[in-house]
């Protein structure tokens, strides 16, 4: 794991201004090496991790993220380097249900959050059953919000049980009442909220994953917890550096750090009792 730690502010700074305005900050080490807005400080310090990557003698190939083309915009407009973007799944499920949800807002739609699981189940199907199969995920996309309306023509046998069991009584076991569902109104919102993802399904046909970005997220949450300001320090610098040596050596990197340290002592004090004979 590399870690880079951006800072807006230091807490030596804003004191020395506020308390002795007018007069020069005293000399320290300043922790500030981020001048520009939030917004842009993920794609700057994605920037600075990609190139020390590369120096390094890692370069990287491919980014797994949600749909902020930011960094991979800056790395071709400043460095010439072209990336390749995979989306995340947990983000386009993430942003599907928020378009589901946002129909439960809307004047003349009803639809429960027992219908808006399934229909993300049956998207979620789709994308991970077609994966690397663009022709037949935009076919099953297209016939998603169909299906769950009783209308089977644009289905495929292997994700239909109404064409594979044509003499039985077909229902919608996960839906309300276990049957389909009703309304021109929501059908036609619901498929304008399927139709961006068909449009772009040649992004979505392989699709990547962020849980180990999620992971670490995690991990340093618990060493820097957002209740508590550590940004203004080197503090917030140490409990990162914390939290990269945990994920990439596991519980062990303290031990090592410890031993480190107590031979670094020993050293100290046996060249001291060294230097002491000598003289």
């Amino acid at each position: 794991m590399k870690s880079v730690v951006s800072h807006r502010q230091c807490s030596t700074c804003n004191w020395w201004r506020r308390h002795r305005p007018g007069k020069p900050v005293r000399q320290h080490r300043c922790v500030r090496n981020h001048f520009g807005s939030a917004r842009s400080m993920e794609s700057e310090s994605g920037e600075k991790a990609i190139l020390d990557l590369a120096k390094a003698g890692t370069p990287v190939e491919i980014i797994e993220g949600d749909g902020d083309n930011t960094l991979l915009a800056r790395l071709k407009s400043k460095h010439g380097i072209s990336l390749k973007k995979k989306y995340d799944k947990n983000h386009v499920m993430k942003n599907l249900g928020k378009s589901l949800y946002s129909l439960q807002n809307e004047k003349g739609i009803k639809i429960s959050k027992i219908t808006i699981a399934h229909l993300q189940k049956c998207v979620s199907y789709a994308l991970s059953k077609n994966s690397g199969d663009l022709t037949g995920l935009q076919d099953n996309l297209r016939a998603i919000v169909p299906h769950n309306f009783g209308d089977h023509q644009l289905c495929q046998p292997r994700f239909c049980d109404y064409l594979r069991n044509k003499d039985v009584t077909y229902i919608h076991r996960s839906l309300p009442y276990k049957s389909s569902l009703t309304g021109e109104t929501l059908r036609k919102r619901l498929e304008d909220i399927m139709t961006p993802f068909i449009a772009k399904a040649s992004q979505l046909v392989d699709l990547g994953s962020s849980q180990q970005c999620e992971h670490a997220n995690r991990e340093v949450s618990l060493k820097a917890p957002k209740n508590i300001y550590f940004g203004g320090s080197e503090a917030l610098d140490h409990r990162v550096e914390a939290t990269a040596a945990f994920i990439n050596e596991g519980r062990r990197y303290i031990v090592d750090v410890s031993t480190v340290k107590l031979f670094c002592c020993w050293y100290v004090e046996t060249f001291t009792k060294f230097v002491n004979v000598c003289s």
